[in-house]
């Protein structure tokens, strides 16, 4: 595996925080599409799916191929009430989880990201395909995130545009007052 990734694996984290930045509560738990989740489910699913991969890698590590079982991701948003959950526990989850995990990943030997599992319903994974699998998880939902951000703003009322005052003949534009600070 190309260790590259470790690193890229731990940035999904701030990655993610940056494409919530700034979303009211509304925008948060809103459904513009595409797709049914709102982004506050969508922020939890990658949580709960991190930590659910890592522990699948960690038991890949540690375990000769283990049984690695199915998680209904729509099941866990629509039963585990993903409206009521934390917006910022999430993402500190998420962060933490991809930081920590991380650390683990830049001590294996290169044999180690080849260690596997089996998926029951996808086979045969492996700890390098996983990480890899777990970045573009991210990148996949953080495009469906900007988009429904995008369509939030479209969708927001926007103040009316004024043209600036336009100075009549004979009139005197404001003057800077001389007393103020220019810094």
């Amino acid at each position: 595996m190309d260790r590259h990734l470790i690193e890229e694996f731990e940035a999904c984290g701030p990655r993610l925080r940056q494409a919530v930045a700034g979303l009211s509560s509304e925008d948060l738990t809103a459904r513009p599409g595409p797709g049914d989740w709102s982004i506050l489910e969508l922020v939890i699913h990658l949580a709960e799916s991190d930590s659910i991969a890592i522990d699948r890698m960690k038991r890949m590590l540690i375990e000769d191929n283990p049984p690695l079982l199915y998680a209904d991701e729509t099941a866990y948003v629509r039963l585990l009430a993903s409206h009521e959950q934390s917006l910022e526990d999430a993402l500190t989850l998420f962060e933490i989880g991809r930081r920590q995990f991380a650390r683990v990943l830049r001590t294996l030997p290169d044999e180690a990201f080849d260690r596997a599992g089996t998926h029951n319903r996808r086979g045969i994974l492996t700890v390098g395909g996983s990480v890899k699998d777990y970045i573009d998880h991210v990148a996949h939902h953080l495009a469906f995130l900007l988009e429904k951000s995008a369509r939030l703003e479209k969708l927001r009322p926007q103040p009316p545009h004024h043209a600036p005052h336009a100075q009549r003949k004979g009139e005197v534009p404001d003057a800077p007052n001389p007393g103020a600070s220019t810094r």
